[in-house]
């Protein structure tokens, strides 16, 4: 079977990820768990006393949606603005928030035999990343992350969400 399974449907045997990518690396969210992805803007609403990876507030149709940086939420380097840069929407946690990514990629289906357990990071990055998809005929390797597991409830009380 090729690693991302067949093109017209979706069989048991796949699943379907949002693929974005942040500091070079791919990494994968479950498609249902996507509520919308939009351009980053040029400017967010800093919220003052917020974490640092709380980028600040974008007005989504008329609401205040709170973004992450996700690169922050990681541990990873931070970037400049990059008109790349998306902000996928989703429902993490219980509650509807954005998170800033380098850039999306694809939607991708994915066979079930190539997903595996994530290998032992740090304690935070294992919280987040809950398996890989190797896909070793395309040359790729993607980080499935858990939605929910984005923001703890401590994390959404510090960050007002």
């Amino acid at each position: 079977m090729d690693d991302l399974g067949s093109a017209g449907f979706v069989t048991f045997d796949e699943e379907i990820f949002v693929v974005f990518r942040l500091a070079g690396a791919e990494y994968a969210v479950d498609v249902d768990a996507v509520l919308e992805i939009i351009r980053g803007p040029a400017t967010l609403t800093r919220v003052p006393r917020s974490p640092a990876f709380v980028a600040g507030l974008v007005d989504l149709r008329g609401t205040a949606l709170p973004v992450v940086d996700l690169r922050t939420r990681l541990g990873l380097a931070p970037a400049g603005p990059d008109e790349r840069q998306r902000i996928v929407v989703l429902a993490a946690g219980g509650v509807r928030a954005g998170f800033l990514v380098d850039s999306v990629a694809e939607v991708a289906r994915v066979a079930r035999d190539a997903l595996g357990p994530a290998p032992e990071l740090t304690a935070e990055r294992a919280r987040v990343v809950s398996r890989v998809a190797n896909l070793p005929g395309r040359r790729r390797m993607l980080l499935v992350v858990q939605a929910d597991r984005l923001l703890t409830a401590a994390d959404r009380e510090l960050a007002g969400v």
